[in-house]
């Protein structure tokens, strides 16, 4: 269900929010980790359902409740975090990545669960270099 409506899954969002969600797609393309804040999300009217229908889509990646990134966010993250030294901490990987500590552990966590990267016991992390993350 979007804007009332009920629609078939894989169907396009409503123009509102098509619209909303290209002005954030808009946002990531210059800061790719500089995920919207939740009074920006309120300015364009998506809420948890719009913000929901926009990542079933494959438009954006939820990272944590309240925030999204764009589609690429993990590829382009687990890039990133291959050019620094391992292993790495959350505060080089949040520089590195030009963000905040509010992007940068959940984003952590969720790279630690698909097993890109792997949390250490002393709270630093490495990247798991598959072949096909060379």
């Amino acid at each position: 269900m979007a804007d009332g409506l009920v629609r078939p899954p894989g169907t396009a969002l409503p123009p509102r929010v098509d619209k909303a969600v290209r002005t954030v797609q808009e946002w990531l393309a210059a800061e790719p980790f500089r995920a919207p804040e939740a009074d920006e999300l309120a300015d364009l009217r998506l809420g948890t359902r719009e913000l929901a229908a926009a990542v079933r889509c494959g438009r954006l990646t939820r990272i944590a409740e309240g925030i999204v990134l764009g589609p690429d966010a993990f590829d382009r993250a687990a890039g990133i975090l291959a050019e620094l030294p391992q292993p790495f901490t959350v505060s080089e990987a949040r520089r590195a990545m030009g963000t905040t500590r509010r992007v940068a552990v959940p984003l952590l966590e969720q790279l630690d669960a698909k097993r890109i990267t792997r949390r250490r016991d002393d709270g630093t992390r490495t990247l798991n270099m598959h072949p096909d993350r060379r």
